[in-house]
């Protein structure tokens, strides 16, 4: 009887774990969001490799400060190279862009990657335009982040960056 009273127990702790870690598993929590504002951007400074003037290598930097929802301070550094020229069918620049959000102190950081269809002529996305990037990861406050971000450039100019982390 005793034996059969462990394993009635030791059976039934089994299925409680394995139905909580289907639990865990099916969860619906699709994360949290964070979103940045900011200004205009101001000019980058430019690296121009390859032969003058446009080219595929040309390096763009950037440093600027935005906020956050309640308004703390957000420092964004963000290097862009661009990969391809003349892409179609409206003569666009491929460009490879990292992203790094500084929140508060730099220990918290959120940092995205991807590319997007810029101007040839223009160091942003043109007004009214908005891509996706991966986020690829995080520290501090943001450790192991994943997800995306939808970076909107505003017809006014300024931006917002809206990180939705999984």
């Amino acid at each position: 009887m005793v034996r059969r009273s462990r394993f009635g127990l030791g059976l039934a702790t089994v299925l409680l774990m394995g139905s909580l870690a289907l639990t865990a598993c099916s969860s619906t929590d699709e994360g949290t969001t964070v979103t940045v504002t900011h200004g205009e951007v101001p000019a980058p400074t430019l690296v121009d490799n390859g032969v003058p003037g446009n080219s595929v290598g040309d390096t763009r930097l950037f440093r600027f400060d935005g906020t956050d929802e309640e308004g703390e301070v957000v420092h964004t550094d963000w290097v862009m190279t661009t990969t391809a020229l003349d892409v179609a069918p409206d003569g666009f620049e491929s460009r490879v862009a990292t992203g790094v959000f500084a929140f508060g102190d730099v220990s918290n950081q959120l940092i995205l990657e991807g590319a997007a269809y810029y101007p040839g002529a223009g160091a942003t996305l043109k007004p009214s335009a908005s891509t996706i990037r991966s986020i690829i990861g995080g520290s501090g406050t943001y450790a192991g982040a994943t997800g995306w971000v939808k970076s909107t450039h505003l017809d006014d100019g300024t931006w917002t960056h809206v990180f939705h982390i999984q």
